[in-house]
This record gives C-alpha cells, sequence and structure tokens, in this order.
C-alpha cells in the first residue's frame, strides 16, 4: 500500500510540476536573434591564399578496394565525400571572405590510417605546392573515412527476404552516417604546422522499405548520406576558422494581461515596432514593482534587438537592482558575454579603411 500511495503521490506532483510549467510558459513572448560567434582560430595575418589538398589517397590502394568490397563501400565514395568536405569548409568561410581557397585537382598518398595523422608533408614538397598554386599555405585533409550504419538490420533483412510488404506497410530503415577526418595547416613561413584539427560527425538518416528492391536501394542512398554528412564536417572546420552566425532565443513578459500598456508593447513587438514596445513599457514602470520589473527586463530585450547593448545591460540591471526581477540578473551576463564575443569579433575581421 505505502508503494502504491508513493507512486500516487509522484503522479500528483508530476502533475502539478507540468502545469506550473504551463502556466509559465504562457507568461512569456519570445524573438529569435541573430548573433556573430568569433572563430576559434584564426590563421596568421599573411596567410590569404590557401590550397586545399587531398591527401588522404591510401598508400595500397589494392587493399583499399577488398576493405570496400567487404564494407559495401562504392567505388571513390571516399574521394567524392573529401571533396564535399572542401565544399562545407569554403562555404561556411564565404561569409567574411578572410581567406581564398583553391582546391587542388590531385589526390596526395598520406601513408597514415583512417585514425591516425601520417608523418608530415617534407617542407621542399610544401614549398614547391604553394608555388604551383601561388598559395600562402596548404590545408591538407590527412584522414578520413567514411561509414553508413543500419540500425535495425534484422529488420531489413528479414523484409528482404519476405519480398513483399507486411500488412503494416513495411519497414522503416534508420542509418548513421559517420565521417571521420583530420585537417592540417602546413605554413611554409614558419615551416610549421600551426593548425591540426580530427573530429568525427555523424548524421542520422531514414527511409521507408516495402520491397526487396527498396531494401537492396538503400545502400545506393547512402552516398548521398555521406556526401551530407561530410559536408556538414567541413563547415565545423570552417566555422572553426571564421566567425558565423547563430541565433538565440530571447524571452520576455506578456503578462498581465490587464496591464493595457504591457500588452501594448507585446502587440507592438510582434510587428517589429520594438521603439513602439519601449515607449509603451516605460509607461508600465510606475505600476508595482513585480510589473515593473517585467516592463523594465522588456526594455532591455527591446534594446538589444535594435542593437544597443550597453542600453539594454542598463535596463537589464535596473530591472534586477531596482524591481528585483530575477531573470535581469541572468540576462545582464549574457549581454556581457555577448559584447566580449564581439570585440573579439573584431579584431578578427579585417577593418574598413
Amino acid at each position: 500500500m505505502e508503494n502504491k500511495s508513493s507512486v500516487n503521490m509522484n503522479r500528483i506532483a508530476l502533475f502539478f510540476i507540468s502545469v506550473l510549467s504551463v502556466v509559465l510558459l504562457s507568461s512569456m513572448a519570445w524573438v529569435r536573434i541573430n548573433l556573430l560567434k568569433p572563430a576559434m582560430y584564426v590563421y596568421p595575418e599573411y596567410i590569404h591564399k590557401v590550397v586545399i589538398i587531398d591527401r588522404s589517397m591510401p598508400v595500397d590502394p589494392a587493399k583499399n578496394k577488398v576493405e570496400e568490397a567487404i564494407t559495401g563501400e562504392i567505388f571513390r565514395q571516399d574521394e567524392q565525400a573529401v571533396r564535399r568536405v572542401s565544399d562545407g569548409l569554403m562555404d561556411a568561410c564565404s561569409a567574411f571572405n578572410l581567406y581564398q581557397f583553391e582546391k587542388a585537382p590531385d589526390r596526395y598518398q598520406g601513408g597514415g590510417n583512417k585514425s591516425v595523422f601520417p608523418a608530415p608533408f617534407n617542407w621542399d614538397e610544401v614549398s614547391r605546392l604553394c608555388q604551383k598554386f601561388n598559395a600562402d599555405a596548404i590545408l591538407a585533409i590527412e584522414i578520413f573515412d567514411s561509414d553508413f550504419l543500419v540500425t535495425n538490420p534484422m529488420q531489413v533483412v528479414r523484409q528482404a527476404v519476405e519480398g513483399a510488404m507486411t500488412g503494416a506497410g513495411g519497414v522503416n530503415v534508420n542509418g548513421i552516417a559517420i565521417i571521420n577526418f583530420g585537417i592540417r595547416l602546413y605554413d611554409p613561413v614558419s615551416k610549421n604546422i600551426i593548425d591540426e584539427y580530427q573530429v568525427s560527425h555523424r548524421m542520422n538518416f531514414n527511409a521507408g522499405v516495402f520491397t526487396v528492391q527498396d531494401a537492396v536501394n538503400h545502400v545506393l542512398n547512402k552516398i548521398d548520406a555521406v556526401n551530407e554528412t561530410s559536408y556538414y564536417a567541413g563547415r565545423i572546420y570552417g566555422e572553426r576558422i571564421t566567425p558565423s552566425y547563430y541565433s538565440v532565443v530571447r524571452e520576455f513578459y506578456s503578462k498581465p494581461r490587464k496591464n493595457k500598456d504591457l500588452r501594448m508593447g507585446v502587440r507592438q513587438s510582434e510587428v517589429a515596432d520594438w521603439k513602439g514596445a519601449i515607449d509603451s513599457w516605460t509607461k508600465v514602470l510606475n505600476a508595482k514593482r513585480r510589473i515593473a520589473g517585467r516592463a523594465a527586463f522588456n526594455i532591455a530585450v527591446a534594446w538589444e534587438v535594435l542593437g544597443d547593448i550597453d542600453k539594454a545591460k542598463e535596463w537589464a540591471a535596473k530591472s534586477y537592482t531596482e524591481f528585483r526581477e530575477k531573470r535581469g540578473n541572468d540576462y545582464y551576463n549574457q549581454l556581457v558575454y555577448r559584447q566580449r564575443e564581439e570585440a573579439i569579433i573584431r579584431r578578427q575581421l579585417p577593418q574598413e579603411e
């Protein structure tokens, strides 16, 4: 009886927590803001043009062909996928043009394996390639491996054996494309590898299987899955060496609805009239402390949307110190962090003369 009673009490508690969550969320409006994230690593200023080289060709091509036959890899699949890594990298860097990239047409043998970097390029070869492509540095993809795993293989096998739709209408095939790649930046000036980075990236895919032919086709479709995953793996590295955009959601108060000025400001925000919203919310500052604190918090969000971070910080601090709005302190710290990121980005991007 005690166990049953305890279960019932837990259910009641969960119910009230759920209700409280709905009430709290329903009192908030939100706006999405696009921000810039600094690059984790920026190439030296004297490096502008970079040639991308595929140095992932296996030393023993015959052995690789055996592996392709065993694992079901399509001939030259990895070669295609490496090109997609380069595409993703270049697209990620295209917004600010910190670097000019060129893809070398030839593949080079690396001598490593699918998880360990090979011995570095000979520096005479690095200089020769830089001269050939009139480049300042070489970015070499030296580790690359792709795989596509079916997560429910027994269902696919059963479907292929039966060769017909089941009463439920077939089988849903779930797969995971996995990319592991490593990349190095060779600087011929300092004769150093000034950046070395390795990442494993995976994406989930699914498709309906209804016949034996569908079960076969999903193997062919894995090429697209691997290429797409390779592209986004390349973007991961590209976003590492150049600032990139991301979005955040800022919540602000839409209640109490009975306060007409607070509600008017929310309606104005919905049509992007943020200055009008500030005017409406300013009228609420003479209301009761809790409502005034919400209005001050909303004003802070409005100033951030308008791009004035100093005023946003001022009002976030005021909402916390003068009106004891708890969210104001956390929001103030978020704005401080944003300003620090923007200061880093200004140092990373070339200044207009």
